[in-house]
């Protein structure tokens, strides 16, 4: 075993044949590896000094005022508040220009760092879905569309828990030999009404939904955790029946665990509270092999001190292969 505080690392060649991994716990490392623009530090920093349409002086100080810097709790408390004024017979006007003015922002945003569709070679999604299906489980953080392009295209093989456009968490049931998929903080595919009921929203022929991302569906808006501390993430995913269900069937998840491209930082103690609350449980962390190995090791044992922990380089994981790399189009 190589897994004391040293600057060892497991080959995931190697490590994968000492246990049944049955789970797999996706963070931005992954988008990051297939698209180096998805290494932004802050959805909301890019939406703040982008140009053209951003976040203006009236903006920030609305994210200031309720003290976040996620766009969901913003977008949700517009929502809300011009529900109440409504009620009240109040004029609804200061709402609907933040409200826009945000929405827009956050749109320019998530385009300018996100990957198109068009340079996304299939090959590469094959690959991508082909690891996926190895496991029984997928959880992801990422809001991004690339995990879910890569779903698509093995659809029989995975299994998200829509059967419709609405989510109805009265039937989760899922019969067979399928991948289990888990959005644990929402994405660009996926949408919430003022209930909290979860939508996922649908791509005719000749569309995708990253291009379809900004335009109005029905009375949702979108759904997806960008940022935040953990308290807040948290709140968020107890705002939406889906993602209360999806973070529930992590934190029930015992079996041996592989965490890929995820930092597990403070902003992610819901994810370490859940992942780590079963003893003696196997979690696989992948690293870099640069900087500190033993000042990471060193801060997740003590973040998962009842699991039994293997850390492994992450590049030689299939899902951080070079070969994935997308070149930014000339």
């Amino acid at each position: 075993m190589i897994d004391g505080l040293d600057d060892q690392l497991w080959n995931w060649a190697e490590l994968k044949d000492q246990e049944d991994w049955s789970g797999l716990l996706i963070g931005n490392g992954f988008s990051q590896n297939l698209w180096q623009r998805f290494g932004y530090g802050s959805l909301f920093e890019t939406a703040a000094q982008g140009d053209g349409a951003q976040l203006n002086a009236a903006d920030i100080s609305l994210f200031d005022r309720l003290e976040t810097r996620n766009f969901e709790v913003v977008l949700s408390a517009l929502a809300t508040s011009k529900t109440v004024s409504a009620a009240l017979g109040q004029p609804l006007d200061p709402f609907s220009e933040r409200e826009v003015s945000i929405r827009e922002a956050l749109i320019r945003a998530v385009h300018s760092v996100h990957v198109p569709w068009q340079s996304v070679p299939a090959a590469h999604l094959d690959v991508i879905a082909a690891e996926l299906s190895a496991y029984a489980s997928i959880y992801c953080t990422n809001y991004d569309l690339t995990l879910y392009w890569a779903l698509m295209r093995n659809q029989n093989g995975f299994r998200d828990y829509f059967w419709s456009e609405k989510f109805d968490v009265t039937n989760t049931e899922i019969w067979g030999k399928r991948t289990k998929v888990h959005f644990l903080h929402g994405g660009l595919h996926l949408y919430r009404r003022p209930n909290g009921q979860t939508l996922k929203r649908p791509a005719a022929a000749g569309q995708n939904l990253l291009d379809l991302f900004g335009t109005a569906y029905q009375d949702s808006m979108p759904l997806f955790i960008s940022e935040g501390t953990a308290q807040e993430k948290l709140a968020s995913i107890y705002r939406s029946d889906y993602l209360s269900f999806v973070f529930a069937c992590l934190a029930q998840d015992t079996e041996p665990l592989v965490v890929f491209g995820h930092s597990l930082g403070d902003s992610d103690k819901h994810l370490i509270d859940a992942i780590g609350n079963h003893k003696g449980r196997s979690v696989a962390v992948s690293l870099r092999a640069t900087g500190n190995i033993r000042q990471k090791k060193a801060a997740l044992i003590e973040a998962l001190p009842e699991a039994t922990l293997h850390f492994y380089d992450a590049a030689t994981h299939p899902l951080g292969a070079a070969n994935l790399q997308i070149e930014e189009p000339a």
